[in-house]
């Protein structure tokens, strides 16, 4: 007999919420791939928790023929993710990209070459081989993948993160921190559903409502995500600078420079043309103003000012803001402030004064109050 309780209502709320943000994400006309990247992935998460949905319900028991429906998609979890972080930070699918969801296939097939067999043979295959052997596998299969493609985003992230630091001094408006706090949360799923498979290994005689709240995560994750990257689906971000060394340059390069000579020189320049105060500065725009190259630019700055084109940019643009917050007082507009020291959004503005001035800028002007 087919009936709804609290459990499968429950996972069925969820699981309806992601699928419609799914739907959303898959139609968004910002970052477009990407975005599907992600849809699938929630609607992966959304197909993983039906059969638990269904079997609550009572389907299983009044349709034993649903048995081996191909609703297992936890080896497309990581790929998905990996595919959306790679789209999204670097404008572009990863060549061969479809190779990275031959796991997910191999597992869909091995549910799907069973569903249409008679019940007795269903019932025999898993007896034989798909509980004690296939299934296990499967799920130690999906616990790995999700470890390394764990370990790959995350160095797309950081690299990403670096290079922002590098190129631009709007770094804190397009930090992909989002996609930092949905890895966090696709990790911590692989490592209570870890728990919950060791459980059920020490004990045979759990049986899959012992799972439930395994389950719970894992809809309210596809939630999140949902959420979370709705939320997040406009932003366009930035292809990255990178530097290009001719063959003359790179000749030049093995000849030991004074890059704290040079950094130094570039650094008085900038202070005297105020070039800091262009919002829109990026490492290119301003190797071409100083005449040079963004290699040497960059080795000046690194190596011999021990500073990124960002920390560079910013401290000065801090200590431009701090000076203009003093000789206001304290009717001044922050924002208005913040534009008039060259930063471009609130988000950079912030996240470089915390950074350079160790507290908020709200928080500055209040102890200069206090000061006077």
């Amino acid at each position: 007999m087919i009936s709804f309780g609290i459990l499968s209502i429950s996972l069925l709320l969820l699981a309806g919420q992601s699928v419609v943000l799914a739907l959303l994400l898959w139609f968004a006309r910002d970052t477009r791939v990407a975005n599907r990247f992600l849809a699938g992935l929630i609607f992966a998460i959304a197909m993983m928790v039906t059969p638990y949905i269904i079997g609550f319900a009572g389907f299983y028991d009044a349709y034993p023929w649903l048995s081996f429906a191909p609703f297992s998609t936890s080896l497309s979890f990581g790929p998905l993710l990996y595919l959306h972080t790679h789209t999204l930070i670097h404008g572009k699918v990863p060549r061969s990209w479809r190779l990275h969801l031959l796991p997910y296939a191999v597992q869909f097939l091995s549910q799907a070459l069973v569903f249409p067999l008679p019940l007795a043979m269903k019932n025999a295959w898993d007896s034989f081989a798909h509980a004690s052997v296939i299934d296990p596998f499967l799920t130690i299969a999906s616990l790995v993948s999700i470890a390394i493609y764990g370990g790959m985003i995350w160095r797309l992230y950081q690299a990403y993160r670096a290079e922002l630091a590098q190129t631009r001094a709007d770094d804190a408006q397009f930090d992909p921190s989002w996609v930092r706090h949905a890895l966090i949360g696709v990790l911590c799923l692989g490592l209570v559903w870890l728990g919950f498979f060791l459980a059920d290994q020490l004990d045979p005689t759990r049986n899959y409502f012992d799972d439930y709240w395994m389950y719970m995560g894992v809809a309210a994750l596809g939630v999140y995500l949902g959420i979370a990257g709705w939320a997040n689906s406009h932003v366009r971000y930035p292809a990255l600078e990178r530097t290009t060394t001719s063959t003359m340059e790179a000749v030049t390069q093995s000849v030991e420079r004074d890059w704290l000579g040079m950094g130094t020189q570039f650094a008085e320049i900038v202070e005297a043309q105020q070039l800091w105060r262009d919002p829109d500065l990026t490492l290119t725009s301003l190797a071409k103003a100083l005449g040079t190259n963004t290699t040497y630019l960059s080795r000046a700055l690194n190596e011999g000012l021990g500073k990124s084109f960002s920390a560079f940019i910013n401290a000065r643009r801090v200590t431009e803001a701090k000076t203009l917050i003093a000789q206001s007082g304290q009717t001044s507009d922050l924002m208005a402030i913040a534009f008039q020291a060259g930063f471009n959004s609130k988000a950079s503005f912030n996240r470089a004064f915390s950074e350079f001035a160790g507290t908020s800028p709200s928080a500055w002007r209040r102890s200069q109050r206090l000061k006077s």
